[in-house]
């Protein structure tokens, strides 16, 4: 993300070439007809800090850990999150808004946990989440059998 929609009055989320295309929407603005789109910038603000604190934890990490899968998992998911933000913030409905905050606030809770387990060297608990892959488009066991065929599991 270039601007968080926070700090900054607009919410600016970088293209990523082949995934989404980028999209800007002053979220001051917004709030005063899709209330939803304050806590849509929140949440993206938090899933972009996650995805840097993952991608500087998962290299040293052993191709056998389960938390290194389980963290690049949470990375899929957050650019699926991201992809699908990007398209609903160029035609904004509340109601597909507030499902997407609802299913990434969720996504949000099982990063964080994810990452703080494999920070602290904790032993991580891995459940299924399917119906927030699902949500964004990304079936969980198919993401699962991807990172198993990468990490050679």
């Amino acid at each position: 993300m270039v601007g968080d929609g926070i700090t900054v009055p607009e919410l600016n989320i970088k293209r990523i070439q082949g995934i989404f295309e980028a999209v800007s929407i002053d979220v001051r603005s917004a709030r005063k007809w899709v209330p939803s789109i304050g806590q849509a910038a929140s949440i993206a603000k938090n899933l972009d800090e996650y995805q840097f604190l993952i991608c500087s934890l998962v290299p040293p990490l052993p191709d056998s850990d389960p938390s290194k899968i389980q963290l690049q998992k949470c990375r899929v998911a957050i650019l699926a999150a991201f992809a699908m933000l990007t398209s609903l913030l160029k035609n904004i409905n509340p109601a597909d808004l507030a499902q997407w905050n609802e299913h990434a606030k969720s996504l949000l809770e099982i990063t964080s946990e994810a990452y703080v387990k494999a920070n602290s060297n904790a032993k991580l608990q891995v459940a299924n989440h399917s119906g927030v892959f699902e949500f964004f488009g990304i079936p969980e066991e198919k993401v699962d059998e991807a990172l198993r065929d990468i990490y050679g599991q």
